[in-house]
């Protein structure tokens, strides 16, 4: 067949392109060609940043004074652990530090025992003589302590392990008899003077006069102090004599005393402290306990002639056996109280390192108080230390 000299150029034009399109694509049989793609510009791998450091955890509240509880913080996490008991909270692995009222506490369970070092970095906040000086106190605040925990890193971590202390466990009624390991010879140590807080009184006691009897105290002479919820000040001290030797005896396994009355009482009444009798029941062991709703602390600089109850919760009133915490034991408290001849608590925005068996964090508290001002509300500052330090760890 001939073309037709008058055939549209245009349905050449097309029939060429459908042509070309159908051999491209594998059409009619024929194989198909390989097509290269085109070349990606490669892009430039993104170097991993530390997280951001710096912000404020909190406020956490650990209740009021008369109904304290315990907070519970997982540094690693960075999350609150809820333990509905503190024997639940002692066999815990998972919890580092936590809160209870001014009290913080390292976990020591031995599968995550926590120590802690306090950096001093505030420590121009008292003067040569170690009072606070109060200025330095009030003008603190989360802003102007920021810069400071940012500048913590990993090269400032001390090596010497021996400088992170760990809470310790020890009884509050401590010390009241002297031994003399050549004598062997027991003697009261009348200097050292106890503060009991119970049933809503205080009573300052010593003991004077101690006389052994076996392996134990046959009788021991305490003076007592009293001051009820209507006295402003202790009273007068009277002395009050024990005689352990003949109370322990048959299933009796304990002298009991109540200071309200200031004689000895039995288990059934109310008391406030107990000695445990001795194994041998020849007397009372060289121990006196509180009872459970009881607290003290030790005078024994013999300092105080009264306790203000408002201010009791803010004087190292301990219960019978106590963890001896490490952040009462650094040079410097991390609070100071009625710096301004309130009843306030203010930070000394020290910062603590806190080291697990995995990690070591830092630490800055940065308020007792809620909006509301209600103490006990803690918020604070906690990051693992790295080696960046200031802006850089938070871009």
């Amino acid at each position: 067949m001939r073309l037709n000299k008058n055939l549209n150029p245009t349905f050449k034009l097309t029939s060429l392109a459908l042509c070309v399109l159908l051999t491209a694509c594998g059409g009619g049989g024929s194989s198909s060609k390989e097509i290269t793609p085109e070349p990606t510009t490669p892009t430039t791998p993104t170097t991993p940043t530390a997280p951001t450091q710096g912000d404020i955890i909190g406020p956490h509240s650990t209740g009021s004074t008369s109904e304290s509880v315990f907070v519970y913080y997982d540094l690693d996490a960075k999350a609150v652990v809820e333990l509905a008991t503190e024997e639940e909270a002692a066999a815990n692995t998972v919890w580092d530090i936590a809160f209870k009222r001014t009290n913080i506490y390292l976990n020591q369970n031995s599968d995550n025992a926590i120590t802690a070092y306090a950096m001093g970095n505030n420590s121009d906040f008292f003067d040569a003589n170690g009072d606070p000086i109060a200025a330095s106190f009030i003008a603190a605040n989360a802003d102007t302590e920021l810069d400071d925990y940012l500048a913590v890193k990993t090269s400032d971590i001390p090596t010497d392990e021996t400088l992170f202390i760990a809470d310790v466990t020890a009884n509050i009624i401590a010390g009241f008899y002297d031994y003399n390991s050549t004598t062997h010879v027991v003697s009261a140590a009348d200097t050292k003077y106890f503060i009991t807080d119970s049933d809503g009184a205080f009573t300052k006691f010593r003991a004077t006069s101690i006389t052994t009897a076996g392996r134990g105290i046959g009788q021991i002479t305490l003076q007592t102090a009293y001051q009820g919820s209507s006295d402003v000040a202790f009273t007068t001290e009277q002395a009050l004599v024990i005689d352990a030797a003949l109370t322990c005896s048959g299933d009796v396994t304990a002298v009991y005393v109540d200071f309200d009355s200031n004689q000895e009482v039995t288990e059934a009444d109310a008391w406030d402290i107990s000695l445990p009798c001795a194994e041998d029941k020849t007397g009372a062991s060289f121990e006196i306990k509180l009872a459970d709703d009881a607290t003290a602390l030790q005078d024994f600089e013999n300092s105080y002639n009264a306790i203000d109850p408002a201010s009791a919760e803010f004087l190292a009133f301990k219960s019978s056996s106590y963890s001896e915490n490490a952040f009462k034991s650094f040079t410097h408290n991390w609070y100071q109280y009625a710096l301004n001849g309130g009843h306030l608590l203010w930070s000394q925005f020290d910062i603590y390192l806190i080291k697990t068996p995995t990690a070591t964090h830092k630490l800055q508290i940065t308020s007792y108080y809620d909006e509301s001002v209600t103490s006990g509300n803690y918020s604070f500052r906690a990051d693992e230390v790295t080696e960046l330090v200031g802006e850089a760890a938070n871009e």
